[in-house]
């Protein structure tokens, strides 16, 4: 029998718990204080969402003690509760989810808003004074919403994510807060008739889950590292070769550490395009020794969704433009939409208008146009383009401006902006 030696190795980590909610139903955005420009006291909405299995009946339910119109919640799915239903639609036309009217006025110095059902048992609350102290939300557009590992917090977005995923939620890379974990591995040799392959991994592995996350790179290629331990009960001298397949690609392993006698880390280097769709890709490893004997294992590794783009312009001048005059800038000349991402994207735009002191021009007066469509006017609310922008190297989109100055315009220099914003198809 071999004499060989054992390496222990401990998994050292820190964890944070992420508490789930044991409520069904759950309070999970409030528009509380959107200034006159955002429909004012008029457009405020709580919106409440089931993280349950089952559709629940909300009939004879209250929310902040006003009854909740005869409806039903599947799960995973939103539920907007608007003061005005017609105003909501007006400012948010694309948001599809049910939507009810309540009766509900939101103090706006703050107060706690409690869910009861029909036994008028409290499903769930928020007291949200304390933020409204702080300024989060008030008078600026933006809601409250609920974070899953820190509570609540001011949405990083205009408007709310009404129907969607919380801006602040706790799965985006901005806001997901985790120790970086202190990782010791354990080898062992286990004498076979043929190579082993044992302690797969795959890196840079973006979350601790179970598995192997990528995170890819914006407009980059990302480079993964496969490594694993390769043992032969002979000697490791006798492996002839270790390679892995990904995408239908072999690329060679090589060996990276002795171990001991029979063991060592072999590693090789692979390239994910940032366009490669999101998705479970395979990893199969191949470890054969010098009598032709091989061992075959498989991993995957999920690669996660990436919404992107890149825009080749911060700064658009018109020049001069006498009153009464249109002038265009040529998007076939400069300005593009770049989809640097792996999911089909469409674009989000908005317009301030543009000034010059207490002069104004109306934002409508610049208008924009993609690619086949019309020209349409900016506007100071959010439209969607439906360009439906897709992956890849060639994922371009121009844009064609053109600025029209009234006649009564006052002579001077005007500023404004336009915010283009990435969202899913």
């Amino acid at each position: 029998m071999h004499n060989k030696k054992f390496c222990l190795i401990v998994w050292l980590c820190l964890v944070f718990l992420i508490a789930k909610s044991t409520n069904a139903i759950v309070i999970n955005e409030i528009m509380y204080a959107p200034s006159d420009d955002w429909g004012g006291a008029g457009n405020e909405w709580i919106e409440l969402y089931n993280n349950d299995m089952g559709t629940i009946n909300l009939t004879g339910w209250t929310i902040d003690g006003k009854a909740i119109p005869k409806t039903i919640i599947k799960p995973g799915e939103y539920l907007i509760i608007a003061k005005d239903d017609t105003k909501f639609k007006e400012f948010y036309p694309n948001v599809t989810c049910t939507i009810v009217k309540a009766t509900i006025i939101l103090t706006n110095s703050g107060e706690t808003i409690a869910l009861n059902d029909t036994t008028l048992t409290i499903i769930d609350s928020i007291e949200y004074t304390e933020y409204a102290s702080d300024g989060w939300g008030y008078n600026n557009n933006k809601t409250l919403e609920r974070n899953t590992t820190s509570g609540w917090k001011e949405s990083s977005v205009h408007g709310g994510t009404p129907r969607m995923k919380n801006s602040v939620s706790s799965t985006n890379p901005e806001q997901n807060l985790t120790a970086e974990p202190k990782i010791i591995s354990i080898y062992v040799n286990v004498i076979g008739k043929k190579p082993s392959i044992n302690n797969i991994t795959i890196s840079p592995d973006y979350d601790s889950t179970e598995g192997f996350q990528i995170m890819p790179n914006a407009g980059e290629n990302k480079e993964i590292t496969i490594s694993a331990v390769i043992g032969d009960d002979d000697s490791i001298d006798d492996i002839s070769s270790v390679t892995a397949t990904v995408k239908n690609m072999e690329i060679e392993l090589l060996k990276k550490e002795t171990l001991n006698e029979y063991e060592a880390i072999y590693e090789g280097k692979t390239n994910m395009n940032f366009y490669d769709a999101p998705g479970n890709y395979d990893v199969a490893l191949k470890a054969v020794d010098n009598s032709s004997s091989e061992e075959i294992k498989t991993t995957e590794f999920e690669y996660l969704e990436l919404l992107a783009v890149d825009i080749n312009f911060d700064t658009i001048n018109f020049g001069e433009i006498i009153s009464g005059a249109n002038k265009s800038f040529d998007g076939n000349n400069g300005l593009t939409i770049h989809n640097i991402g792996n999911f089909v994207s469409d674009i989000e735009i908005r317009g301030t208008n543009l000034t010059n002191g207490e002069e104004i021009i109306d934002i409508s007066n610049l208008q924009y146009q993609f690619s086949s469509f019309s020209f349409a006017p900016l506007l100071n609310i959010p439209t969607i383009a439906d360009i439906n922008l897709g992956c890849g190297e060639s994922s371009y989109e121009n844009v064609n401006l053109k600025l029209y100055i009234p006649e009564e315009t006052k002579i001077g220099s005007y500023s404004g902006s336009i915010t283009i914003t990435a969202i899913a198809n």
